[in-house]
C-alpha cells in the first residue's frame, strides 16, 4: 500500500525531476483522451476556457492556436508542472493569452462566471472531493457554459498498482456527480486507445431559475 500511495502522490503532484518524465509520459499516453476533449470543446477564439489540472500540458497546446481573442488558463497542483508549461508557453503567457496557477479544483481563484468552456482530462481521480471541483467548476463558469471531462474507464485502471491510493469512477458515478453539482444535458461516449477504455463527458451549467 505504501508504494501505491507513493506513486499515486506524484501521478496527482509530480515534484523534481520526475515532473518532466510525468509531463513527457501524460502527452504520449493521454494523447487519444486530450483529442477527444479537443473535438468536444468546439473552440471559438473568444472563448474564456478553464483546464483544470493540465499535467504535461498537451491540450493548452492545441488550444493556444484557436483561442486567439479570449484566454486560455491552466490550473495544476505541482508547481514543478506549473514551472514547466510557464517555460514552454513562454510566448502565450507574456502575450497575456495564457494563465497558469496552481490551484486545486476544490478551490479555483476565480470569480463566478468567469468561463465560458472548462475541461479535464484524466485528473478527475486526484481531487480530494469531486463534488466540491465540480461545483466550483459550475460556479466559474458562464450560464450555458460546457464542461468536457476526459477519464480512463474503472475497468482499465483496477489493476494498475497506483489504483489502491486514487478514486475510480464509471460513467454513472460521474453522472450523479456533474447532476448534484448543477450541471445539466449531460452527454456519456465510450471510446478506446491502444492503452484503454475511456470515457467523455459534456454537460451544462443551465440557466439560473
Amino acid at each position: 500500500m505504501a508504494i501505491s500511495k507513493l506513486v499515486a502522490k506524484q501521478l496527482g503532484c509530480p515534484t523534481g525531476l520526475l515532473s518532466r518524465y510525468a509531463a513527457f509520459t501524460w502527452n504520449r499516453r493521454n494523447a487519444a483522451l486530450n483529442n477527444t476533449a479537443f473535438d468536444m470543446l468546439a473552440l471559438q477564439a473568444s472563448d474564456r476556457v478553464l483546464e483544470v489540472g493540465f499535467g504535461g500540458g498537451y491540450l493548452i497546446q492545441r488550444m493556444i492556436p484557436l483561442v486567439t481573442e479570449g484566454i486560455i488558463t491552466g490550473i495544476d497542483h505541482s508547481d514543478a508542472l506549473i514551472g514547466y508549461a510557464q517555460k514552454r508557453f513562454r510566448t502565450a503567457v507574456c502575450s497575456g493569452r495564457l494563465e497558469l496557477k496552481c490551484a486545486t479544483a476544490e478551490a479555483l481563484p476565480y470569480p463566478d462566471h468567469h468561463f465560458s468552456k472548462a475541461v479535464s482530462v484524466n485528473s478527475i481521480f486526484y481531487w480530494q472531493d469531486i463534488r466540491q471541483g465540480l461545483r466550483e467548476i459550475h460556479r466559474v463558469l458562464n450560464i450555458q457554459g460546457i464542461l468536457v471531462v476526459c477519464f480512463t474507464c474503472k475497468d482499465s485502471l483496477e489493476k494498475k498498482l497506483f489504483a489502491q491510493a486514487i478514486q475510480l469512477f464509471d460513467s454513472r458515478d460521474l453522472e450523479q456527480a456533474l447532476a448534484q453539482s448543477g450541471f445539466q444535458n449531460i452527454t456519456t461516449a465510450t471510446f478506446s486507445d491502444p492503452y484503454r477504455q475511456y470515457i467523455c463527458m459534456t454537460a451544462e451549467k443551465p440557466s439560473e431559475v
